[in-house]
């Protein structure tokens, strides 16, 4: 009679248990790395927008002070012509209204007209400073570049919070490496079990940060 045949051997608990550790380590290891790279990612575009910013602040400045420069020879000699026109002495008047700068004839002209419907002599009420002509480039130029420094350094502070979150993920992936360790050379069953599980919820939650976080490639 032929021998009977024999049972294949059953695979033990603690070797399926071993084999479900190796995997969570092997993703883990790769989702650290991957979470490593993101980080310093977003830690170089945070720095980068951070020096964009303060480049286009330091640009903003210095475009306003050269507005408010040529606002104040504006306001100098317009106090000068409106000195000379109070006493009546038209032709120094004219002199000093000949150096406006273009900018500031393009509202005085229109201001000025004003005086036609007024007595000899009488200047109009207000200034041309308040016409809606009346606009300096610089301060102009300024206003975006505060604007564009602005979006960029909130820019850089999102990233910053995406380099940061990809670092708390690197340290939960870190904490399920600690449990995969210890619960591979756990030697009850039950305790491996729990090990596991929890192992298996860091690594549920540090997975799902990795995908709703942004990437950056």
């Amino acid at each position: 009679m032929p021998p009977p045949e024999k049972d294949p051997p059953k695979r033990s608990p603690f070797k399926r248990m071993e084999t479900v550790f190796l995997v969570i380590l092997l993703m883990t290891t790769f989702m650290s790395a991957f979470c490593a790279f993101q980080a310093n990612s977003w830690s170089s575009i945070t720095s980068g927008k951070y020096q964009e910013a303060t480049k286009l602040r330091t640009e903003s400045v210095r475009a306003y002070n050269d507005g408010n420069t040529r606002l104040l020879v504006d306001v100098s000699v317009f106090i000068t012509w409106a000195d000379l026109a109070s006493r009546n002495e038209t032709v120094r008047a004219q002199v000093v209204a000949s150096r406006f700068t273009p900018e500031f004839k393009k509202a005085f002209q229109p201001w000025i007209a004003q005086a036609r419907e007024l007595p000899p002599g009488t200047i109009p009420n207000g200034t041309p400073f308040t016409r809606p002509e009346y606009h300096l480039i610089e301060r102009e130029r300024g206003v975006l570049l505060e604007e564009n420094a602005t979006a960029a350094f909130s820019v850089a502070q999102e990233a910053s919070d995406v380099s940061s979150s990809y670092i708390l993920t690197t340290l939960i992936f870190a904490i399920v490496l600690f449990l995969c360790g210890v619960g591979e050379k756990w030697a009850e069953r039950r305790l491996r079990i729990v090990i596991l599980a929890v192992a298996l919820i860091f690594f549920s939650i540090a997975t799902a940060l990795v995908i709703w976080l942004p990437k950056s490639f």
